[in-house]
């Protein structure tokens, strides 16, 4: 996964806030696990990133949870392969989805993590959160049930939290 070639959602790329987005996401990023092979942006969930998701989940376009995520993000590879079988346009080539994940998972987990985001590039851009999975899960329901994987399913969703990471930053405002 190379941040650097990366195509990001079109509005990002059309009102200039990308590059500084790559920036920002290239920054600081960490191999999932001792012997992973791609390298992830870290992020802290700032307030403006909550206030997105936050958002995001009231509009019906976040999903918790490995097997849902997987479910999805398997059928709608399908549908991508149909239509490019059919089309020679290239659906699918920017980022649509993003993959949060907290930072207090097992070995095991990030492995998942990874096969899953090399399953789905360039679609699927993965994000390590500077949280736990307790506090995520405080953040989405409001109680004491962890959450430690979450997916932005609509490029609108996707492109609100990418532009609430750079919120304030070099003339960024949300």
């Amino acid at each position: 996964m190379n941040i650097s070639d990366m195509r990001f959602p079109r509005q990002l790329e059309a009102d200039g806030s990308a590059e500084i987005i790559r920036g920002e996401l290239m920054s600081r990023t960490s191999k999932l696990w001792t012997g992973g092979e791609i390298d992830v942006p870290v992020i802290t969930l700032n307030e403006p990133m909550k206030i997105a998701l936050k958002h995001a989940r009231l509009q019906g376009r976040i999903r918790y949870g490995f097997d849902p995520i997987l479910q999805k993000l398997t059928g709608e590879k399908k549908g991508i392969t149909n239509v490019r079988e059919q089309t020679d346009a290239p659906y699918g080539d920017r980022i649509s989805r993003l993959l949060l994940f907290s930072n207090d998972g097992a070995e095991r987990f990030y492995r998942h993590i990874e096969q899953v985001l090399e399953a789905h590039v360039p679609r699927l851009l993965g994000c390590l959160l500077d949280i736990d999975g307790a506090d995520l899960g405080q953040l989405f329901t409001g109680e004491g049930g962890a959450i430690k994987v979450i997916m932005a399913e609509h490029k609108d969703a996707v492109s609100d939290v990418l532009r609430a990471l750079v919120s304030g930053h070099d003339g960024m405002s949300k």
